[in-house]
């Protein structure tokens, strides 16, 4: 008998069915928020000896009829370097399923329910660069895509936020 084996690993195909799930706009900006909860807890300590023991965790969510868009911003500790490529794949689990992110998806499902089309943001505490990648949906399919490039810039360690739009 002859053992071989089978890639069942979800491929970018996965995120063009995210924008049919039955989500309730209230539920898909819930998973930003809870992502951007789970980073506050998991940095909890390191937060507030860089700010104080007053330091609150604040998720802003603009909402611009005119322009079609929303923004989602957190001063959580960001998405870290080596977290990051896993934070845009698909269906990837996190390392530590303790907190609110479980499954890997939710991020990804709300963007890509919301709109085909979706900017990040993102500098980690500690982290001397803020990191941004574009989804842009329509050349991912088109494409057959399965790396984005993203840029960096340097920025001030001390700065920590993920931003959304």
């Amino acid at each position: 008998m002859n053992k071989n084996k089978v890639n069942i690993r979800p491929n970018v195909s996965i995120l063009s069915v995210l924008k049919f799930l039955e989500y309730e706009t209230w539920y898909a900006l819930a998973e930003f928020v809870d992502n951007a909860i789970d980073s506050y807890n998991k940095n909890i300590e390191k937060l507030k000896q860089l700010h104080g023991q007053d330091f609150k965790l604040e998720v802003k969510i603009e909402i611009n009829d005119e322009e079609n868009t929303i923004t989602i911003r957190d001063n959580a500790a960001g998405i870290e370097e080596e977290n990051y490529a896993r934070a845009f794949r698909a269906a990837e689990i996190p390392n530590d399923t303790s907190g609110l992110s479980e499954f890997g998806m939710g991020m990804k499902s709300a963007a890509c329910w919301f709109s085909d089309l979706w900017i990040v943001k993102t500098t980690a505490l500690g982290e001397p660069f803020e990191k941004t990648v574009k989804f842009d949906m329509a050349e991912i399919f088109e494409d057959k895509l399965e790396e984005l490039e993203y840029t960096t810039k340097p920025i001030d360690e001390n700065q920590h936020y993920t931003v959304l739009n």
